[in-house]
């Protein structure tokens, strides 16, 4: 048998360590920008020489794309446990440090006459997106302190792309009227 195939199964590859004291594993484990962003326990499997064993690690809230954390004495037969992590990119948040950006669309008229929008964070929690009068489309509107959390500096800021947002069905009077100014 493979054994680098069982190892890629599990979505690991541990490499012993070379020239420390102390002997390493390493491995390679694959999170959402969700799971950055939220951190919290998790059960991995560790593959062995006897097989696999599950171990509980603690994701550091905003951990970032090719960040190593080590994990003492978790691994193989005792070995520290050193995790790459690597985040998937999300369809809706790109991550520019601590800032977490997305677009949103907001009706025309909530654009011209301004409004608060209901928005949800990538953790789903719900906020208010205060879009100030005659916002333009393509305006990028800041929610303070609603961004991603950082393992050593303050939470980021969540950025707003505004898009235009045309209704389904506009009266023939407004259209008149539209028209005429």
């Amino acid at each position: 048998f493979d054994i680098d195939a069982i190892f890629n199964m599990f979505g690991a590859r541990f490499h012993p360590g070379m020239h420390q004291q102390r002997q390493q594993a390493r491995m390679t484990l694959w999170i959402t920008l969700v799971d950055s962003a939220q951190g919290g326990l998790r059960t991995i499997s560790v593959g062995t020489q006897h097989g696999t064993q599950a171990v509980e690690i603690d994701i550091p809230k905003g951990i970032e794309d090719g960040d190593n954390v080590q994990y003492g004495g978790i691994g193989p037969g005792g070995m520290d446990l050193i995790v790459n992590y690597r985040i998937h990119p999300h369809p809706r948040w790109q991550r520019n440090g601590t800032n977490l950006i997305t677009e949103q669309a907001i009706s025309i008229w909530d654009l011209i006459l301004g409004a608060d929008v209901p928005i949800n964070d990538i953790l789903g929690n719900r906020l208010m997106l205060t879009v100030p009068p005659n916002t333009q489309p393509g305006s990028l509107l800041r929610l303070r302190g609603r961004g991603m959390p950082s393992r050593n500096m303050p939470t980021g800021d969540l950025i707003v792309r505004v898009q235009a947002q045309i209704p389904d069905t506009i009266s023939p009077e407004l259209l008149e009227l539209i028209e005429k100014n």
